[in-house]
């Protein structure tokens, strides 16, 4: 996944929410891996989610 600058920057203040994106993609894979299917899509809509914080939060920051 490629991130754009600003995500990168808001990853780097919000340490907990990049974090918790890696986290979910890592667990997306390994249910993937392990054959479930629905745990993998249940951990990518998390990253998902956790990725528009993200967005938000480096949109937000920029307005600044």
């Amino acid at each position: 996944m490629s991130l754009d600058r600003a995500v990168t920057r808001s990853g780097m203040r919000y340490p907990a929410l990049q974090m918790a994106l890696e986290r979910h993609l890592t667990w997306a894979r390994d249910f993937a891996l392990a054959g479930d299917v629905d745990s993998a899509v249940d951990a990518i809509r998390d990253a998902h989610a956790t990725f528009a914080e993200l967005r938000a939060s480096a949109l937000s920051d920029g307005a600044r």
